[in-house]
């Protein structure tokens, strides 16, 4: 854990000092540093709903689809600040097959996908946020704060507009659910290549109120190593509070190994964030390079949901 006390402060550092050079008038105050290390935060987070649970019987119909921002199980739609965050998703089913599937203009909201659970076994269903640019300034002119979903060079006259920086990220995002209808498979515990990547000890129908979920976080296929990695986890229903995680910013450990408590059965959340800053050729685009990757999957007090008592 030394090192990761370390790469923390290297990281406020450096952050810090890019931060001074191009925009010397945002590093002002002890608060603003602080800010530094915290910067995702202030970045929503994608996740993939299914409407009617996770873990379901063989036949049923489900709607897939997207929560994008601060809580569960909704916030933000995935078209907003003038932007498309959201373009496509797969959904791994057992067999082997892999649905395509894109998102465009007309499908609006939080882009439900209806699908029906013909196939027994396990699936992964997958998306992921097209690396970009973000940034959170203050400008001069209202007072008020402002999103820029560019990089930073592109901004026309920053001297002018911009009272305080504070925080300019080129971000990089994945996200996966795992689903069960009918007998569980093995693709909960099969990576899908995402570039990072969180892998689950067991199928998500194995555990249980009291239990301990034991993750590991790959980065090209590997255990995530480097320092500075912490994973939030969050149960859907506890609190609609703003990231109000039940597990928040806990370290990773020096393996790229995590692993929470299940404290009741509901729908659970799990995040994973790492950074750095950003390398010498970016810096008049950004302070630093961030990954988020997350896995949503569901804990319940008796496996699977009841079919209904009437026939639609």
């Amino acid at each position: 854990m030394k090192a990761g006390k370390l790469f923390c402060l290297v990281l406020i550092a450096g952050i810090y000092m890019v931060k001074k050079s191009f925009f010397p008038e945002a590093a002002d105050s002890e608060t603003d540093k602080i800010l530094l290390y915290i910067p995702f935060f202030f970045c929503h987070t994608l996740w993939i709903q299914s409407s009617i649970g996770y873990n379901i019987p063989s036949g049923r119909k489900t709607n897939i689809f997207f929560g994008w921002g601060h809580h569960l199980p909704v916030h933000d739609p995935v078209f907003s600040l003038g932007k498309q965050w959201v373009k496509d998703y797969k959904i791994y089913e057992p067999d082997g097959n892999v649905i395509h599937g894109n998102i465009d203009e007309s499908q609006s909201g939080f882009v439900s996908i209806p699908y029906e659970c013909e196939k027994e076994g396990t699936y992964c269903l997958v998306s992921s946020i097209p690396t970009g640019y973000y940034s959170i300034y203050r400008s001069k002119k209202d007072g008020k704060w402002h999103h820029y979903t560019e990089p930073l060079d592109t901004m026309q006259n920053p001297d002018e507009e911009i009272e305080k920086m504070l925080i300019s990220l080129r971000y990089w995002e994945w996200t996966k659910a795992i689903m069960t209808v009918g007998k569980p498979g093995n693709a909960a515990v099969e990576p899908v290549g995402q570039e990072m990547e969180i892998m689950l000890d067991k199928n998500p129908v194995e555990y249980k109120e009291g239990d301990t979920v034991h993750f590991t976080v790959l980065r090209n296929g590997e255990p995530l190593t480097e320092p500075g990695g912490s994973f939030f986890a969050q149960d859907q229903g506890r609190s609609s509070g703003f990231d109000d995680f039940l597990y928040d910013s806990v370290p990773l450990n020096e393996d790229g190994t995590g692993s929470f408590e299940i404290t009741r059965s509901a729908v659970w959340h799990l995040k994973v964030q790492w950074g750095y800053p950003a390398p010498k050729e970016y810096e008049d685009k950004c302070w630093i390079f961030a990954y988020i990757a997350s896995i949503t999957f569901q804990v319940d007090p008796e496996w699977g949901i009841k079919n209904p008592s009437y026939n639609l």
